[in-house]
């Protein structure tokens, strides 16, 4: 496993790099990666290798502003004209419960999850839930490893090898091997 120093979008091409190399020597077929804005996405497209499915999870249509899409157009024109997928939906571990939790101060069991997974890193908790995302629309199976990349705030930072569920099934979600990750741990 390869511990980066800091989070975030610098680790993004390395990222990538470690993911398509453990593509290739486990011979899988599919990478699910996260972007917002699309600026992951199209680095990813750069590299991928033929043979290999892109799916590139969003953020759902209205994250931030009601009615309002983050993801560019012009990116996933250029993905889907390359027969990648981009797929928009609900974050699986908040969602709904985010709007109970600022409405009355509470904290629901997925956000527990979530926080639980980001005891790892912001990158192992969006590896886990755009996992199962992809699952919950079928663009990936539960019978099936995948390698799968997200990231803390901008860009991408960590890579796992995940066995993906639907989120109805989440706890037979397996996670197969942590290629990259940020981590203040640093050994010399």
């Amino acid at each position: 496993m390869i511990l980066f120093a800091q989070k975030g979008e610098v680790n993004t091409q390395a990222t990538l790099k470690i993911a398509v190399e453990e593509l290739k020597k486990a011979k899988l077929s599919k990478l699910v990666i996260s972007s917002t804005r699309g600026n992951s996405a199209k680095e990813a497209m750069e590299i991928i290798p033929d043979g290999v499915r892109l799916i590139v999870v969003t953020h759902h249509i209205g994250f931030k502003e009601p009615d309002q899409d983050e993801f560019s157009l012009q990116v996933k024109d250029e993905l889907l004209k390359k027969g990648h997928i981009v797929h928009s939906a609900t974050h699986v571990l908040s969602g709904v419960e985010r709007a109970f939790r600022r409405e009355y101060n509470g904290i629901y069991t997925a956000e527990i999850v979530a926080n639980t997974l980001r005891l790892f890193s912001q990158g192992v908790k969006v590896c886990v839930e755009i996992t199962l995302m992809a699952a919950d629309a079928g663009l990936v199976r539960s019978d099936e490893w995948i390698v799968a990349c997200g990231g803390s705030s901008k860009g991408l930072d960590t890579a796992i090898v995940i066995k993906p569920a639907n989120s109805s099934r989440m706890l037979d979600l397996k996670i197969g091997k942590i290629l990259c990750m940020p981590s203040e741990y640093q050994s010399s």
